[in-house]
């Protein structure tokens, strides 16, 4: 995958996901997702069927969410994007890995 096929995959999902438009969201990710919060042991979302559950469940329960990008670094083969999201006034980074064309690994430091 070239840069910018990988930095459209990750704004395409930040976009479907200020939209709470969870079919777009979750085209942009592997059907064997994987996420991760750094510092915690194993993964707290395996697989598709999964992660859709848990975003959704975010967008309908959540109708102001919204992240703002702050800033974006692209190293090697992942994007690292710093996020500020509301209504919880998170401060994240989201370092997202691909496969096969599209998100396959996600961790996330807040």
């Amino acid at each position: 995958m070239t840069t910018e096929q990988r930095v459209a995959l990750v704004q395409g999902q930040l976009d479907a996901y200020n939209n709470r438009d969870i079919d777009k969201f979750c085209s942009f990710y592997h059907p064997e997702v994987t996420a991760y919060r750094l510092g915690q042991d194993g993964p707290f979302c395996v697989g598709m069927e999964t992660f859709r559950k848990l975003y959704d469940e975010k967008f309908r329960n959540t109708p102001d969410l919204h992240c703002t990008l702050k800033s974006r670094i692209v190293l090697n083969n992942k994007v690292l994007d710093e996020e500020s999201v509301v209504p919880s006034g998170s401060h994240v980074v989201a370092i997202y890995e691909f496969k096969d064309g599209l998100i396959k690994d996600i961790w996330f430091a807040y």
